[in-house]
């Protein structure tokens, strides 16, 4: 009987042949891609130029070669493209990448593509200019306006790329609430920077927001006019005992005027001794120095004594 080591031995030395060309086969194969993502860095800008678009922060790379060599180039410490802007005048310029990569690459594997193919640097010089600051404030509540605004800093200081600052003659803050205010009152607010531009002198001014009382117009329609003091004299008046009234005031004391608290009346102790007169139409209304009482129709009513013998 054959010894268990030799049974089927030529199977094994044949499984044994096989394994070994395929690693072989797998460790000679060049054709092997690999995808890599390389971290893009710019280097020696001058402190005078930006560059104003917005740049991918990856190469994505496709590389072909000896699986060791590409084993190799991933355990190295090349992990960034570096881009020299040490000669770079403003205006638009295009970097082809696969060449640029080309100088990071090891030579013994190929570049298959990149993304992206060109890569677009827009350099403009920096600039600084005074910008006058604009508040933005909401609305206040109802009753009341903006009479006057102040802002610590009025202008500032701010640098940024030259074609775009140029468009710029104002600076505005965030929205400043109103609602809930009622007198002169001062807040910081942030400036609204755009992208790529600095406040030097900082992103806080101080507001200052001068609010008041708005002057409204009130009427009240077909007021009854009362009689008084006509008692022993009789009373005759071919009007309408009724008034038209115009109020004007600040707006809560006009809305808090009611029309159970103006009185209106004309006075028999007006009439003087005489039979027949235009007496004024009076009003009583709750008193207060804001409070203007600008219009009365008819101002005056004409009163015919229907009991003369009692006029002494």
């Amino acid at each position: 009987m054959e010894k268990p080591f030799y049974q089927s031995f030529k199977k094994k030395v044949l499984a044994l042949l096989l394994a070994v060309t395929l690693w072989t086969v797998a460790n000679l194969e060049f054709d092997v891609e690999s995808n890599v993502s390389i971290p893009l860095h710019l280097v020696n800008l001058p402190s005078n130029l930006i560059v104003v678009n917005k740049l991918p922060e990856n190469v994505e790379l496709t590389l072909r070669g000896h699986r060791n060599e590409l084993h190799a180039f991933a355990r190295s410490n090349i992990d960034v493209l570096s881009i020299d802007m040490g000669k770079t005048k403003t205006g638009l310029s295009k970097i082809n990448m696969e060449r640029l990569a080309s100088d990071t690459i090891p030579g013994e594997i190929d570049i298959i593509s990149t993304k992206p193919v060109m890569l677009s640097l827009n350099v403009d010089r920096i600039v600084t200019k005074n910008l006058m600051v604009e508040p933005v404030f909401g609305e206040p509540d109802s009753g009341y306006e903006v009479s006057g605004i102040k802002v610590v800093p009025a202008f500032v200081e701010v640098r940024g790329p030259s074609r775009e600052l140029r468009k710029f003659r104002k600076i505005e803050t965030t929205k400043i609430k109103l609602s809930g205010e009622e007198t002169n009152f001062t807040t910081p607010a942030s400036l609204r920077v755009p992208l790529q531009m600095e406040a030097l002198q900082g992103n806080l001014v101080d507001v200052t927001i001068s609010l008041r009382e708005l002057t409204v117009t009130k009427e009240f329609k077909n007021v009854s006019i009362n009689v008084r003091n006509f008692e022993k004299l009789g009373f005759n008046s071919q009007s309408d005992l009724e008034a038209n009234l115009i109020f004007d005031g600040p707006y809560k004391t006009i809305n808090e005027l009611k029309s159970s608290e103006v009185k209106v009346f004309v006075d028999g102790n007006d009439m003087g001794g005489r039979k027949e007169k235009d007496i004024q139409v009076k009003v009583d209304y709750p008193k207060s120095t804001n409070l203007k009482l600008s219009a009365v129709r008819p101002k005056t009513i004409k009163v015919t004594v229907t009991n003369p013998g009692r006029i002494f």
